[in-house]
């Protein structure tokens, strides 16, 4: 998925994090970590690059649909 700016509840400031899909056919972009019960398999794995905070989003609240193509 690549990286992007996103808040970081542990480091309480807009930090570089990295995004993988739960679901994805390239290893490379799979989830490294299992989405703890009751996430829906729509959302993804998002990493902070500062302290290492995963958190589980929504794709939708990331990136803007017309600039990157989740179905693939």
């Amino acid at each position: 998925m690549g990286l992007h700016e996103w808040f970081c509840k542990t480091c309480r400031a807009d930090t570089g994090h990295e995004v993988r899909e739960q679901n994805h056919y390239d290893p490379k972009t799979l989830a490294l970590t299992v989405a703890p019960v009751g996430v829906s398999e729509d959302h993804t794995e998002c990493t902070c690059t500062t302290c290492g905070t995963v958190s589980w989003v929504d794709p939708v609240d990331i990136f803007q649909l017309y600039e990157h193509d989740f179905g693939d």
